[in-house]
């Protein structure tokens, strides 16, 4: 700027006008210059870190993505072992020889597995989403999109079968004096199998069955299969 002070006191007394302005237009711009490349530096390091920002968001998700598989694989183990003996006693040779041979068969309407997706890392994405300044990410758009049908059909699934199971044993409370044995582990009660037996009961049984293996086992296969999908692409950007 010194340089420039001393040419422009010199064009001043010289009376040379039009080189004072033409160096004070090139001041104007070196000033201008400066100040762009100022901004596009600060862009930048914004930039760069909501591109770390992000990248620490996706690796939480991803971390709970593979806690999810781990919980949904023993969610579906334990369905696959349960669903023979609903297949069992929902044949038409059931009897009580049949229960005593498998004595797991007298709470199937009565228990249930529930679980919760994790929310840890979809609620940060969904946060950066939120910020009017991000950009659109196809990869979070479909993360979002897909987590949360999942979700809502797998809370749907497990709030159904959860009052199903209330229900089934408000009415044993209320009409099945028996149920006290059969909860103490106590199964010689001959009420008990008469019930077991009912048609009644094998309704209450088709129900509960259509409702875990006809509903949620095949949204938790479909979910699986999405996970999978979904970790590769976050590997794959994760790599970058």
């Amino acid at each position: 700027m010194g340089i420039f002070n001393t040419k422009r006191l010199g064009f001043l007394n010289n009376k040379r006008i039009s080189g004072y302005i033409l160096y004070g237009i090139g001041e104007i711009i070196l000033v201008v210059i400066g100040i762009l490349i100022a901004v596009s530096i600060n862009n930048y390091n914004q930039r760069k870190s909501s591109e770390q920002l992000l990248t620490s968001y996706l690796q939480v998700y991803k971390q709970d993505l593979v806690q999810d598989t781990i919980v949904v694989t023993s969610v579906l183990d334990y369905l696959k072992k349960r669903k023979e003996v609903f297949k069992v006693f929902l044949s038409d040779t059931v009897s009580a020889g049949t229960y005593k041979n498998n004595p797991q068969g007298y709470g199937l309407i009565l228990s249930y597995n529930p679980f919760k997706l994790q929310q840890k890392g979809i609620n940060l994405l969904q946060r950066y989403v939120n910020d009017a300044d991000k950009e659109q990410d196809t990869l979070i758009s479909k993360i979002l999109t897909t987590h949360n049908a999942f979700e809502n059909l797998l809370e749907g699934s497990n709030e159904r079968i959860g009052k199903d199971i209330d229900e089934n044993m408000l009415y044993l409370k209320n009409n099945e004096p028996w149920i006290g044995d059969l909860l103490l582990g106590r199964l010689d009660n001959p009420q008990m199998m008469t019930y077991l037996l009912s048609p009644e009961y094998r309704a209450r049984l088709a129900i509960h069955s259509t409702l875990v293996y006809g509903n949620l086992e095949p949204q938790l296969n479909a979910f699986m299969n999405e996970n999978r999908n979904t970790l590769a692409m976050l590997e794959e950007r994760l790599r970058k």
